[in-house]
C-alpha cells in the first residue's frame, strides 16, 4: 500500500485527500446557499442608542446597513486580486466562490455556470472529487472555511463548544475533548488536531476509559 500525505492536514493515507477533509470541504460548501440568506438578513444594524443613553443618530447620518454584511455582499471585482494588500477587509462572498468556479472551469474546460450561490456551489461539490486531487485544494479549503467562519460570526450561527468532561484524548491524554453542535465530528481534541472521532468511535473510547476506571480500583 502506497501512503501519501493529505494535501490537507498532512496526515498519512491513500488518497490526495483524505475522507475526513473531503467530508469537512463538503459540510461546508453545503452551508453557504442558507448563510447567504443569513447574512442579507443581517443587514440592518440593531437598534439602539450608543449606549450611553443619547442618540448616535444626532451626530453621524447612520448609515444604510451594517458596514462588515455590506463589504462582504459587494460586487465581485471582475479583475483578480493580485496583491494580499490589495484588497481591505474579506473577500466578498460571490467573489470567493467566482474564483474557484473559475479555476474549476477553465481547467476543466467546462461552461461556466451563473454566478449566483445555488449554481457556483453545485458546480464545485459536484467537481469535489477532481477539486481533492488538485495540489492548491488547501487553498480551496482555507478560503472556504474563512468565509464560513466570517459569515458564521455575522449571522450568529457558529458552532456551540461543548467540553466534554472526564474523557481523555487517546492522543496527548488531557481532558481536552470537546464537541462543536452542529458539527461534522462526536469529539475533537482542542490540542491535536489529528483527533477527530466519530460517533462510533467517541462510544468505544468512552467505554474503553471507563473499564479500565473500573479495573483499575481492584
Amino acid at each position: 500500500m502506497n501512503l501519501s500525505e493529505c494535501y490537507v492536514c498532512g496526515d498519512p493515507q491513500e488518497a490526495k485527500t483524505c475522507d475526513r477533509c473531503r467530508s469537512r470541504i463538503r459540510g461546508a460548501l453545503a452551508q453557504m446557499p442558507a448563510q447567504f440568506v443569513w447574512l442579507h438578513l443581517s443587514r440592518q444594524p440593531a437598534r439602539g442608542g450608543s449606549g450611553d443613553g443619547r442618540s448616535s443618530t444626532r451626530l453621524h447620518a447612520p448609515l444604510p446597513g451594517r458596514e462588515d454584511v455590506l463589504s462582504l455582499l459587494g460586487p465581485a471585482s471582475r479583475e483578480a486580486v493580485t496583491d494580499a494588500h490589495d484588497q481591505v477587509g474579506p473577500a466578498p462572498f460571490l467573489e470567493v466562490l467566482r474564483s474557484w468556479c473559475e479555476a474549476v472551469t477553465e481547467e476543466r474546460r467546462l461552461t461556466p455556470v451563473r454566478r449566483d450561490v445555488s449554481s457556483m456551489v453545485t458546480l464545485l461539490a459536484r467537481h469535489l472529487g477532481w477539486i481533492c486531487e488538485r495540489p492548491w485544494v488547501r487553498d480551496f479549503d482555507e478560503e472556504i472555511r474563512d468565509l464560513l467562519r466570517i459569515v458564521q460570526r455575522i449571522t450568529l450561527t457558529e458552532p456551540r463548544k461543548e467540553l466534554l468532561k472526564g474523557v481523555t484524548c487517546p492522543s496527548c491524554e488531557g481532558l481536552t475533548l470537546v464537541r462543536y453542535v452542529p458539527g461534522d465530528w462526536a469529539a475533537e481534541c482542542a490540542l491535536c488536531q489529528s483527533v477527530k472521532l466519530d460517533q462510533r468511535d467517541y462510544e468505544d473510547l468512552v467505554r474503553d476509559q471507563a473499564r479500565a476506571w473500573e479495573e483499575s480500583k481492584f
